[in-house]
């Protein structure tokens, strides 16, 4: 690995086959009949969603370009479940049609649902609809994703939900099947999921539901030892749905990104260089923040640090600024304070790496890094070779 030029991806195979196997391991135990989903847009790397597929994973997309991506892919069209506010009319009916998994977010989609009523008669179609509810109210303790609450699905409390439900139903050959609970918290406790799953319950009684299907979405903690995983959560949404729903009947689906990948997927990076400028001590690695936080949102980086040679002889800093290879100030990401002085070659190691990084890195004065695959046995494969102006360049026209 010490002759792989950084900076670059890796995913290690050992560590997402634990994390796969957990969450297999949560589903079957807990209620039996399940459908693994794996969120495209968290990582699309091709790589990643071919060995996903093997493992028996559907493809959640939000968009046409992922729905493209997985089809190409092999993912079957029953085999993907689409979600989001902005769906393409095309893909929606393709994925219907193919009794693929369709969770309805947005008011245009009841029209639509409408207008494929008519156009097939003969046709039942499955839909599901994604659930907006008050989680402030009803987990008063945890922080949400946002204050003013989620922005998405058909509301609850304004009686939305309960128009969607009402429309949906006077059309003779559409039967609402799923319920799709998906909602964003910074907390992630378990007792979110849990009130989730009560309100699939509380909504299947109040409306007379039957439903083949809840979708609990993602939003789960992992790769982290010190955080619930996924026998926590799937412990408590199989005690709670168990109330009204028979696994027999109803299957229960879950879309995890983070949490699948985080786990297996470091970004390695190296020391380039040591600047003292007026007794601060900037250390200049070729990786950089716009690869780990695109967004410029986070101030904590997990890290570990492969020294080229012993630090225990080193001088200590006090303190020491890592930065990364862009010309922009904002380009820090921590500071080590009386630690081993750096050298040029050394390693910075970012772990938990795999969630939205790749997929959010920028074009921004370097283009994407490579990303390599270790296999269980320790053999490398490399899942994309890092780009050049020949990717850059393509579809880009000149006069």
């Amino acid at each position: 690995m010490n002759q792989i030029q950084t900076p670059f991806f890796r995913i290690k195979e050992k560590d997402l086959l634990y994390d796969i196997s957990l969450l297999r391991e949560a589903l079957s135990l807990n209620w039996g009949n399940y459908v693994m989903g794996y969120s495209v847009k968290t990582n699309s790397l091709p790589w990643l969603l071919v060995y996903l597929k093997q493992q028996g994973f559907y493809a959640e997309v939000v968009s046409r370009t992922e729905f493209d991506l997985a089809i190409r892919l092999g993912f079957p069209a029953q085999h993907i479940i689409y979600n989001g506010p902005i769906k393409d009319k095309k893909v929606f009916e393709r994925v219907l049609l193919s009794h693929g998994y369709v969770n309805l977010d947005s008011s245009y989609e009841l029209d639509w649902m409408e207008e494929l009523s008519a156009l097939y008669p003969n046709n039942e179609f499955r839909i599901g609809l994604r659930v907006n509810c008050d989680l402030a109210a009803l987990c008063p303790e945890e922080e949400l994703a946002a204050q003013e609450g989620g922005r998405f699905g058909y509301c609850y409390e304004n009686g939305i939900l309960a128009a969607a439900i009402s429309n949906l139903s006077r059309l003779p050959n559409v039967r609402i099947a799923g319920l799709h609970l998906h909602s964003s918290t910074q907390s992630r406790t378990v007792q979110v999921f849990a009130s989730l799953a009560r309100m699939a319950v509380r909504i299947a009684r109040e409306y007379s539901l039957t439903l083949s299907y809840v979708d609990m979405g993602g939003g789960y903690f992992g790769g982290r030892d010190d955080k619930p995983d996924y026998r926590d959560y799937f412990r408590e949404i199989g005690r709670e749905l168990s109330a009204f729903f028979d696994p027999a009947q109803t299957v229960l689906i879950a879309e995890p990104g983070v949490s699948l990948i985080s786990r297996a997927t470091t970004f390695e990076t190296s020391v380039i260089d040591i600047k003292d400028i007026r007794g601060t001590k900037f250390v200049v690695t070729d990786g950089s923040r716009t690869n780990l936080n695109p967004l410029v949102t986070r101030h904590v980086y997990p890290h570990h640090i492969k020294y080229i040679s012993d630090a225990s002889v080193r001088n200590k800093t006090a303190s020491q600024w890592v930065c990364g290879a862009t010309c922009m100030e904002y380009d820090r990401l921590f500071e080590i304070v009386n630690g081993p002085s750096l050298l040029p070659g050394d390693r910075i190691i970012y772990d938990t790496a795999g969630g939205y990084t790749m997929c959010l890195n920028p074009l921004f004065i370097n283009y994407f890094p490579a990303v390599y695959a270790e296999h269980e046995d320790g053999s490398l494969f490399t899942a994309r070779q890092a780009w050049t102006n020949e990717e850059f360049l393509q579809k880009n026209y000149m006069e």
